[in-house]
């Protein structure tokens, strides 16, 4: 028994020791670059497309048996798929025995990997065998296709990707690759998905996507029986440059689980996947918008994307809520349900005027659902309800009550001032573009205590209208009536007045025309020229019980 495991070792280290003797005179006695026209006619074939060294072909043994390629390129359909400056082949020795051959990793520097897809939605890397309905390798009964690399890496690489049909592009610079037990075992090659396994670390300097540009992107991926999995995601930045402005995040971090893809080859990608995860940002801004500690859950399905719940800090307040994206049908939908508590108002303020204007706390409430491509569609389909909502604010440098009282300073005093800082409250911000409204703060002097403050509106096909929108002094009200048009942007027969306690107007101001140039009337004549003389007419007309038309019957009760 001895002697026979001896004669064993003694076979295995003969064996070893030819190959190792092989190897060397491979080396050494062979110029494989004789032998280049043939590499390349059997790649090209089980490929399907053209393979092309335009450099040295080489081969070594330390640190073990490999192959080197200089200059590699593929092309198909008349341009340019791959290439790549060097790729390094490592080969394990035994397998080669048995005809087999086995990949301990593979190495590519600067590869350059360029898909399109042409207006016909025919994609440069598909081979002609596939088009016209035959096999291509792989597929063929009884055959099985299987690949099992220890490990693969890729430095400086960049991939693009263009649709001449829809012009999507998207760009991933300077990347870097790292794949750990790859391994693929099918009978064919639409199992690949179903079978693929892996463990891998990516890592990209710019990743640009029509106008959305990450910066140092990183994600760790595994795969098994299909079924994928990215945890961490992570980026240092991302910026977006739309029509509707710039919007950045930084210290964007992305956890993603149980992600699969369905096997509808003519679906709509976003109706293929199926994943859960969560996600978050450090900071997000929009403009003179700031968002801090956004978190949220994410879930996706059949088209359907859902971030909920969602949490984050805005304006000094502690905001939640749900967003559901939905494009499963012919045009994306979105529907909104957001909450903000105790947020500042000078926060708030800021996008209007850097001046601290007032003080308090106040809470917002939505919910809004637009359907859409572009933001002028998902203006004209806005639906829902808008509320915004305070106590005991307090309005810096005028006193309103003061002014109020003294009719005579209404011909120079813009109630459409008080309307668009306090009463349009939430949506101050984008119908504030062509107007001043800084003069309310110009050297009046004092303050003003706002005792209750509700602006609730009713948002259908684009056109938010006033239900309930006052506010209220020490001493008086002040109401909007009216309705703003965000599908042409327009103010359509918007109103302020102060009204009495019984809701009927005293004074009374009107705004319309587009935001951008509106048109602000002067404040009613008749009840603004003489102080008692209309006090007069007033008291005249309630001895007589004269009714007046009531402006504002809404939550906001009248002082006491």
């Amino acid at each position: 028994m001895a002697n026979a495991r001896k004669i064993a070792l003694l076979a295995v280290g003969g064996l070893l020791a030819i190959l190792l003797l092989a190897a060397v005179a491979l080396v050494l006695l062979v110029d494989v670059n004789t032998h280049k026209a043939r590499l390349e006619a059997v790649a090209s074939d089980a490929l399907g497309m053209e393979v092309r060294i335009a450099g040295k072909l080489g081969v070594g043994f330390l640190p073990g048996l490999h192959a080197t390629m200089e200059d590699v390129r593929i092309r198909n359909r008349g341009s340019d798929v791959a290439s790549a400056k060097e790729i390094l082949l490592g080969i394990e020795l035994l397998p080669l025995l048995h005809n087999e051959l086995r990949f301990v990793n593979i190495e590519m520097v600067r590869p350059r990997i360029s898909i399109e897809r042409d207006i016909d939605g025919k994609y440069n890397i598909e081979r002609p065998e596939e088009e016209s309905g035959r096999k291509p390798v792989g597929e063929t009964e009884g055959t099985r296709f299987s690949l099992d690399v220890k490990n693969i890496s890729v430095s400086g690489g960049t991939l693009l990707y263009s649709d001449k049909k829809t012009g999507e592009e998207l760009e991933a610079g300077d990347f870097s690759l790292g794949v750990s037990r790859l391994q693929i075992a099918g009978r064919n090659v639409t199992d690949y998905r179903k079978n693929l396994s892996f463990v891998a670390e990516f890592a990209c300097k710019e990743f640009r996507k029509g106008n959305l540009t990450v910066s140092n992107l990183k994600l760790r991926g595994e795969a098994k029986d299909g079924v994928y999995a990215m945890r961490p995601v992570t980026a240092a930045r991302f910026v977006y440059s739309g029509s509707g402005g710039k919007v950045t995040g930084d210290r964007i971090a992305l956890g993603v689980e149980n992600l699969s893809i369905g096997d509808d080859a003519t679906a709509d990608l976003l109706r293929r996947i199926s994943f859960s995860g969560a996600a978050g940002i450090g900071e997000f801004r929009a403009d003179n918008l700031v968002i801090t500690d956004l978190k949220s859950s994410v879930a996706g399905k059949d088209g359907v994307l859902d971030l909920n719940p969602v949490s984050m800090r805005l304006f000094g307040g502690e905001g939640s809520g749900s967003l559901r994206a939905d494009y499963s049908g012919s045009a994306p939908r979105y529907r909104v349900r957001y909450s903000l508590s105790r947020f500042r108002v000078d926060e708030f303020l800021k996008a209007l005027s850097p001046k601290k204007t007032a003080e308090g706390p106040m809470s917002l409430s939505a919910t809004l659902s637009v359907r859409g491509k572009s933001s002028e569609e998902m203006r004209r389909t806005a639906d829902g309800e808008v509320s915004l909502r305070g106590e005991d604010l307090t309005i810096t440098g005028v006193d309103l009550d003061r002014m109020f009282s003294r009719y005579e300073a209404s011909q120079s005093f813009n109630l459409v001032d008080v309307g668009a800082f306090f009463i349009a409250g939430p949506f101050a911000p984008l119908v504030t573009k062509g107007y001043n409204f800084a003069s309310l703060f110009r050297g009046s002097g004092g303050s003003t205590r706002i005792r209750a403050l509700v602006s609730d509106w009713k948002v259908e096909r684009g056109v938010a209208r006033a239900k309930d929108v006052a506010m209220a002094t020490n001493e008086n009200r002040i109401a909007l009536t009216g309705g703003l048009d965000f599908a042409h942007e327009r103010f359509d027969d918007v109103t302020v007045a102060v009204v009495d306690g019984k809701g009927c107007a005293k004074i009374r101001q009107k705004i319309r025309g587009p935001f951008r140039k509106p048109e602000v009337e002067k404040a009613n004549v008749l009840q603004s020229v003489a102080g008692p003389v209309l006090k007069l007419f007033q008291q005249t007309r309630n001895l007589l019980g004269e009714k007046c038309k009531v402006f504002y019957a809404g939550s906001v009760a009248p002082t006491k």
